[in-house]
């Protein structure tokens, strides 16, 4: 028995039994209500698909990859739940669960009740599928080059607008291949690049759009604050978007109000590498520098977000291609790759953000504890409400 769907990125997927049944339980189900791009939508209005539509779009693509390669069921079953472990606006909760989960237990709180004993009743083994998400294990689901990025690219361009994101899926697949592990084969160089290029592109202007980033660190702090004291951690594992905004209304009405009305914090601080000391900053914990800021500027830490971004190396940059009958890195065949690599550290940016009417202030206080230059900061944003424009 199998069923069909209309998928807009990839036309019609086939959904055999076993995915069927899996997506069908209550824990598969809760991915509808968890947005693709957590707060984007308040910069792309179109930007309202869910981890429910990605998360099968990942799964068509493993399909199409392991009949080709040969690869086991369980692989095709491990990129369909392998954002079963998301949080309400997906990654919006990922630097509070850093600090405070290990290994798997994410996973492992995610995938129980009535999926795992779908999983179970399937013979599919938990283990296995846990390494195949976490990366433990090179796979075509979590590697350097994998069918979660071929789908998210698309499919997050697609929805936002935004043409960054396209690039061929069907040439890449075609020249992946395994020997010693996944290599893409020389005619696949140009789509391994065009992919990277996507990538490099759609990262400034969607995934760490700073109202994004915003949004984001708003509602991390708020949920924060929650947890510490009146949530359990592991219920960030059965709820969705809208039931994780009905906390906060509850539990922290002001921050609820703001992001709902998009009347959200401003930049303060917005600068990259070239404006601070990368070392030192390196060190520092964002939520012990928005406490001094807050107290050299007078106010409440609650209205003072460092945001610190970490120095994400892209792994695409370690794809290993076959040149003759040679196994490289990507960068060492591609000047486009090596300069994309050398341009990657460009995007990075610390933000300090707060309300509207401390702008100013913490400004000021940011700059002097950061060590930026003010000139800097007064050249970047001479007025504040120039943060209001789109996007």
């Amino acid at each position: 028995m199998y069923k069909t769907i209309q998928d807009p990125i990839h036309g019609l997927i086939k959904l055999e039994e076993d995915v069927i049944r899996l997506i069908d339980t209550p824990q598969f189900q809760r991915l509808r209500g968890i947005k693709q791009l957590g707060f984007a939508y308040l910069v792309y209005p179109g930007a309202n698909h869910t981890r429910f539509e990605h998360c099968i779009g990942t799964m068509h693509l493993a399909k199409l990859l392991s009949e080709k390669l040969k690869l086991g069921r369980e692989v095709i079953i491990s990129a369909l739940l392998h954002d079963i472990a998301h949080p309400p606006f997906s990654h919006s909760c990922e630097g509070l669960l850093k600090d405070r989960m290990m290994g798997h237990e994410n996973i492992e709180m995610a995938i129980k009740g009535e999926l795992k004993e779908e999983l179970d009743s399937l013979g599919f083994s938990l283990t296995e599928i846990k390494k195949i998400i976490s990366g433990e294990v090179e796979s075509i689901v979590s590697g350097d080059v994998d069918v979660d990025r071929m789908d998210y690219l698309v499919r997050d361009s697609h929805y936002t607008g935004v043409a960054y994101g396209i690039f061929d899926i069907s040439r890449l697949m075609e020249k992946i291949k395994f020997k010693d592990g996944l290599v893409v084969e020389e005619g696949g160089i140009r789509a391994v690049e065009s992919m990277l290029i996507s990538r490099f592109l759609m990262y400034p202007a969607v995934y760490y759009h700073h109202v994004c980033r915003i949004a984001t660190k708003m509602f991390e702090r708020a949920m924060e604050r929650i947890i510490d004291s009146k949530l359990k951690l592991e219920k960030l594992f059965e709820i969705d978007d809208c039931e994780a905004m009905m906390i906060l209304k509850l539990h922290e009405p002001e921050f609820y109000s703001m992001l709902r009305n998009r009347k959200l914090f401003k930049r303060a601080v917005y600068v990259g590498k070239e404006s601070v000391d990368l070392k030192e900053i390196k060190k520092m914990k964002e939520r012990k520098v928005e406490k001094k800021i807050a107290e050299m500027a007078g106010i409440d830490e609650r209205y003072v977000i460092v945001d610190i971004p970490e120095f994400e190396e892209l792994r695409e940059f370690a794809i290993r291609v076959e040149v003759g009958n040679r196994i490289k890195r990507i960068e060492e065949v591609s000047t486009i790759v090596k300069s994309l690599r050398n341009s990657w550290i460009e995007n990075w940016k610390l933000g300090v953000y707060t309300k509207k009417e401390f702008v100013e202030e913490v400004r000021k206080c940011a700059a002097e504890y950061l060590g930026i230059d003010k000139s800097t900061q007064k050249k970047l944003f001479p007025d504040p409400s120039s943060d209001d424009r789109i996007p």
